[in-house]
């Protein structure tokens, strides 16, 4: 495919893999401490890795949204932009968007009645519990990595944004709203 203007040119996807990839390493360490500390179960796995796959989802995010921003110069109506791609799950969502909900959800997990616009939608739609109570082994950062990823790994989910952003270049700049993938 020619690449049109410069910044169709995706050096963001440089810096992306080599983030996922880190974070993918320390998860690889931390699922070793199950063999080599007696005390160590799953649950304290868990424990350790919800915050880097939630850092995971943030670093997504933020790549979806600097891609957005690489094509049409602003972030006005992003959230049109998310829901390039087909129907996820039979959610009536799209990959992109369960991503942005869940790196929303990371940041503001705390104040879960807190979550603005479609985040709160979004997680319902995945049927993803998401209040204050959920456990650990039902956290939404847990339940949208199993939906995205057949294995949990985060590096699966280098593939799926990247793929995103080059449909998100094939699309009309003034017909960007009405054009689905």
């Amino acid at each position: 495919m020619k690449k049109n203007h410069w910044k169709e040119y995706d050096n963001r996807a440089i810096s992306l893999n080599v983030i996922i990839n880190s974070l993918e390493k320390l998860i690889i360490e931390l699922k070793k401490k199950e063999d080599e500390v007696y005390w160590y179960d799953g649950i304290w796995l868990l424990e350790e890795t919800e915050p880097i796959i939630g850092i995971t989802f943030i670093t997504l995010q933020n790549y979806i949204n600097s891609s957005i921003y690489d094509k049409f110069n602003n972030l006005e109506k992003q959230y049109l932009k998310y829901k390039i791609g087909e129907e996820f799950n039979n959610s009536r969502r799209t990959k992109i968007e369960l991503i942005i909900a869940v790196a929303n959800y990371f940041k503001h997990r705390d104040h879960p009645k807190e979550l603005r616009g479609e985040t709160s939608k979004i997680l319902t739609d995945f049927n993803i519990q998401f209040d204050k109570n959920v456990d650990i082994i039902n956290s939404p950062i847990f339940k949208a990595i199993g939906l995205l990823s057949k294995n949990w790994e985060v590096n699966d989910l280098i593939e799926i944004v990247v793929n995103w952003r080059n449909k998100l270049w094939e699309i009309d700049d003034c017909n960007y709203e009405v054009q689905k993938h």
